[in-house]
């Protein structure tokens, strides 16, 4: 074939080529685009069966007396893949902790921003009702305070999750009329609905639903209290 036949056929078939390599371009993207989302799901998805198996063990000792290996061997895998996912127990620690404790303050926001009347009633109550049911959650974050190595990053993220909780609880003292010492105030139904937890989830002698009553029954003197407490600073 002569230059100037193939050049002829070369120009006359550019187009169809042109087509078909971005074609091929796009087909292609898309697979590597596929791969790395099925990478990422796949890492996500073990990253969740580490964080699950790690809220069971911690929900169950101390900070302290927890290790890799038991994580590792909850989650049915090998220690080193652990690390893949999180640096230290400490940070898997934290990662768990943080996002626990950001769900149960997006609801509880939720729920006294809708109540109009009895919002300190159902501020306690749904504190209560939500560390009974998630007892895990509680205990870690209870344990970590006592025995966390609690290095600078990590305090800041206990802190913020502290200052996001007691946001609320102002929220609930504003909302039924209380003008000062309002933080104070918050601190202190943080640590009395600490204390009920502690003192009564796993109360010796009594059922669970003893205890639940109880528990309850403590949390309904407490809003009596409160309600109480500012009643008479609003009268005054």
């Amino acid at each position: 074939m002569s230059t100037g036949l193939y050049n002829e056929y070369r120009s006359a078939c550019q187009p169809l080529l042109d087509k078909n390599l971005d074609i091929c371009y796009w087909v292609i993207m898309e697979k590597m685009d596929t791969l790395s989302k099925l990478k990422e799901k796949e890492r996500e998805t073990r990253q969740n069966l580490i964080i699950k198996a790690a809220r069971k063990v911690f929900g169950r000792k101390t900070y302290d007396k927890v290790s890799m290996a038991e994580i590792a061997k909850a989650a049915g895998i090998a220690k080193s893949s652990i690390y893949t996912y999180f640096n230290s127990q400490e940070e898997l620690y934290i990662q768990i902790a943080f996002k626990d404790s950001q769900d149960f303050i997006r609801e509880f926001k939720n729920e006294i921003e809708q109540e109009e009347k009895n919002i300190v009633k159902v501020a306690i109550n749904y504190f209560l009702d939500y560390y009974i049911v998630h007892e895990a959650q509680w205990r870690m974050i209870t344990h970590f305070a006592l025995h966390g190595n609690k290095d600078k990053e990590s305090v800041e993220k206990l802190n913020h999750i502290g200052r996001e909780l007691l946001d609320l609880f102002d929220f609930v003292f504003k909302k039924i009329g209380k003008k000062d010492n309002i933080r104070l105030l918050s601190h202190t139904l943080f640590s009395a609905l600490s204390g009920i937890l502690i003192a009564f989830r796993n109360y010796p002698g009594r059922t669970e639903q003893e205890r639940l009553v109880h528990m309850k029954h403590v949390g309904s003197v407490l809003e009596t209290m409160i309600i109480s407490l500012i009643e008479k600073e609003i009268a005054s």
